[in-house]
């Protein structure tokens, strides 16, 4: 069955198949590893303490396995924070998406339970890094730029006549 209208998403992906074939499997191996894509914060860092609570229905050991895999796989960096909890030091270990683990957060994440401002940080870095993208390929194989964005100008236009709006203002 073919949605109505599909979700207009990019997944940036490693150049190399290998590693393309290593990152998707990753992400998808299990229910596991889409549980902790989905619970992970977008920006920022998200405490493993938080993640073993949120899929206490699974092993710590399974859990922490893979957060291990998610990390070799370069969709999470990982690291140690020292924090004062009830008057002691104590270490806690935090995990933070990296730009591709954003992107399979993103895609993993209905869009209704993204906000206006959530979807205009997303769409100008996503566009930001397909632009320096298409630029590059055009430079290496003498494409002309400017088709590219004509392209993107009778997209606009046709979109904007279809629906009888101005373009609207950046948020």
């Amino acid at each position: 069955m073919v949605p109505e209208e599909p979700w207009p998403f990019i997944l940036p992906l490693p150049k190399e198949p290998a590693e393309q074939y290593r990152v998707l499997l990753t992400a998808f191996s299990s229910e596991i590893a889409l549980k902790l894509l989905g619970r992970m914060r977008l920006r920022g860092r998200t405490y493993q303490r938080e993640l073993l609570e949120a899929l206490g229905e699974h092993s710590t050991k399974s859990v922490l396995k893979y957060l291990r895999m998610l990390s070799d796989a370069g969709l999470v960096e990982e690291g140690m924070e020292k924090r004062r909890v009830d008057g002691r030091a104590v270490w806690v270990k935090w995990y933070s998406p990296t730009f591709l683990g954003r992107w399979l957060i993103l895609l993993l994440t209905p869009r209704e339970e993204l906000s206006p401002r959530q979807i205009m940080e997303v769409v100008k870095e996503l566009l930001g890094f397909y632009a320096e993208s298409v630029a590059k390929l055009c430079l290496e194989y003498g494409l002309n730029p400017e088709y590219f964005k004509e392209l993107f100008d009778e997209a606009l236009s046709r979109r904007l006549r279809e629906s009888g709006e101005n373009g609207g203002d950046v948020l």
